[in-house]
């Protein structure tokens, strides 16, 4: 049995990890000692990826719980601000160290050779400690919530730890505010219903659903799809197809996991924030990411758009607010080109629309379905644009643009067939399990407490020989652990 780098979607995680995390728990759930155990439970988790990750992780948690019950300790004056930002300050340079000194230290190099300068800087690698990018976020809330007068200090450091490094949550999302999660964490929970339990299951194997029969095939074929989108091998529409396919792997890949938390929460009578709300049927920039990775968009909005002046300042300063924010939207994914041009392709969006009075346009003609059903179809179109720069590494950029727009003089139309049978195939259940939430305002996954017993049965039947048949056999990582 191997415990290297657990995963939701592994046996260690599924068969042997959880029972016995869940078991323990509901044993001291009414002993002081239960956060000790979530807290270890959690710590055993990360620790799983590399023990030397633990060392940013508890250094994080400590430093912002001292600064902030200092904070809340002090009056209004110049220490108490500088003390907060001091902390964010630590808390982003620890982020950027980790996750950009190698990439701007490379690229520097790569300029100081395109001018002809003989300067060489020496190239910083430093380890990447997996949902740094999260629990960076996590303890900035806390100290930010504080600090604004939002949000008083917990004064058990164990709450605390178990609040950033509570393992559903702790790799990939939600963010977590302090203000929604630690009072869960902190609070005497009582033991969870059967109704609670049953929902429970159900979000983990749907997740586990979306993730290893359509997320991981979805994948399988943006992989087969590459190398006809590289500078010496173009097919044409192969740029619309690796787009397309990659649109359906990160929604089901990404989804999947917060589905997945939010079950696993559940049975630790813990209630983790909604991430996403069938985003693909967005008919605006501002609807779409008011239904994609909705913990990100919602912490960007209040930390970080409204103290830049949000929409309180004119026109041409809410347009710019919109830029900053969602250019650092992109630099938060990673250090790569890419990510910063599809945060800066976003804010362009959410300014095309603003501007064009795209939105104000579709509002005034709320019975038109025909319009929505356009915009829907257009704002799709543009995310996958979007997925393209996400996705490709710079070399392929180009050349996935080329064969959208070129070589449709030569087609190979035993590839498109081919990956157009495979995208059919998985997006079909995609689109109508979407569907279905879309019409009702939520999830599918949240349909499930209106259905029969013999409605649910079908379903986990189904979910069942789709895994046996079309399941992948390869154990793959969620795409966002690399953030």
């Amino acid at each position: 049995m191997n415990f290297s780098s657990l995963t939701f979607n592994s046996y260690e995680f599924v068969f042997v990890f959880l029972p016995v995390v869940v078991f323990v728990y509901w044993a001291l759930r009414s002993t002081p000692f239960v956060n000790y155990w979530l807290a270890a439970a959690s710590i055993f988790f990360y620790a799983t990826s590399g023990l030397i990750y633990l060392l940013p992780l508890l250094f994080t948690c400590i430093l912002d719980f001292w600064i902030g019950a200092r904070i809340h300790a002090l009056k209004p004056g110049r220490l108490r601000t500088y003390l907060f930002i001091g902390s964010v300050a630590i808390q982003l340079s620890l982020l950027s160290a980790c996750k950009y000194a190698g990439w701007i230290t490379f690229n520097a190099n790569a300029f100081t050779t395109w001018m002809g300068w003989a300067t060489v800087i020496p190239v910083v690698t430093l380890i990447l400690p997996p949902g740094i990018s999260f629990y960076t976020f996590h303890t900035i809330s806390y100290t930010a919530d504080i600090y604004r007068g939002k949000f008083e200090p917990h004064n058990k450091l164990i709450d605390y730890i178990t609040f950033v490094a509570f393992f559903p949550q702790l790799v990939a999302g939600p963010i977590a505010r302090a203000s929604d999660l630690l009072p869960q964490v902190a609070a005497r929970r009582p033991s969870i219903t059967w109704p609670q339990a049953e929902t429970a299951i159900w979000l983990i194997c749907w997740g586990l659903f979306k993730k290893v029969t359509l997320a991981d095939n979805f994948g399988h074929l943006v992989g087969l799809i590459e190398p006809r989108i590289q500078p010496d091998n173009v097919t044409a529409g192969a740029g619309l197809l690796f787009a397309y396919a990659f649109a359906g792997q990160i929604y089901c890949d990404f989804s999947a996991y917060t589905d997945i938390a939010r079950g696993v929460a559940k049975l630790f009578n813990i209630e983790l924030t909604r991430n996403f709300l069938t985003p693909y049927f967005a008919s605006s920039p501002a609807d779409f990411w008011r239904r994609w990775h909705i913990s990100l968009s919602t912490w960007l909005r209040d930390y970080l758009y409204i103290p830049l002046g949000g929409e309180r300042h004119g026109r041409l300063k809410t347009l710019r607010n919109l830029g900053v924010t969602m250019f650092l939207g992109g630099l938060w994914h990673g250090a790569g080109i890419g990510f910063v041009i599809w945060g800066m392709y976003h804010g362009l969006l959410l300014i095309i629309y603003r501007v064009c009075g795209l939105d104000r346009f579709r509002s005034d003609q709320p019975g038109s379905r025909i319009g929505k059903a356009v915009a829907v179809f257009v704002m799709f179109q543009l995310a996958c644009i979007g997925w393209i720069f996400f996705r490709a590494t710079p070399g392929e950029l180009l050349p996935s643009f080329k064969s959208i727009i070129g070589y449709w003089d030569v087609v190979d139309w035993n590839f498109v067939r081919m990956i157009g049978w495979g995208l059919a195939l998985y997006s079909i259940p995609l689109c109508v399990t979407e569907f279905l939430g879309y019409r009702r305002h939520l999830e599918f996954v949240d349909l499930y407490a209106d259905w029969s017993w013999f409605t649910k049965a079908i379903v986990y039947v189904s979910i069942f020989y789709a895994v046996v048949m079309f399941g992948a056999r390869k154990q793959s990582e969620f795409i966002y652990f690399q953030f």
